[in-house]
């Protein structure tokens, strides 16, 4: 009555092998992208910034989107790694760079 079903995203679990080059990916398709690393948004995304395999392994909540829209995120280990299922071309094009390996498609 108030309220609404929400459109339900699918999404796509990965296992990630060279984070930086997934997340560098994501970043240069979006648009409008933005990043949020435990909850502080990243603007730095050079070598010397956040983005670093350490960082990210020591990185509990992240998540990148462009604009609005979530591209790939992670809660706890960047082993429980997702990419939204409008996102699935990306995915395929980073599985066949060897940056990851799809676990399940678009569930």
């Amino acid at each position: 009555m108030f309220w609404r079903s929400r459109k339900l995203i699918k999404l796509i679990s990965v296992l990630p092998k060279n984070y930086r080059c997934i997340l560098l990916h994501a970043i240069e398709l979006a648009t409008d992208p933005k990043v949020i690393m435990d909850k502080q948004v990243i603007t730095d995304f050079s070598e010397q910034g956040k983005l670093t395999r350490k960082n990210i392994l020591n990185c509990i909540n992240f998540e990148i989107l462009d604009g609005d829209t979530g591209i790939l995120g992670f809660h706890d280990h960047p082993d429980e790694m997702w990419i939204s299922g409008n996102f699935q071309d990306f995915a395929i094009f980073c599985e066949q760079q060897g940056w990851l390996y799809m676990q399940k498609q678009a569930i």
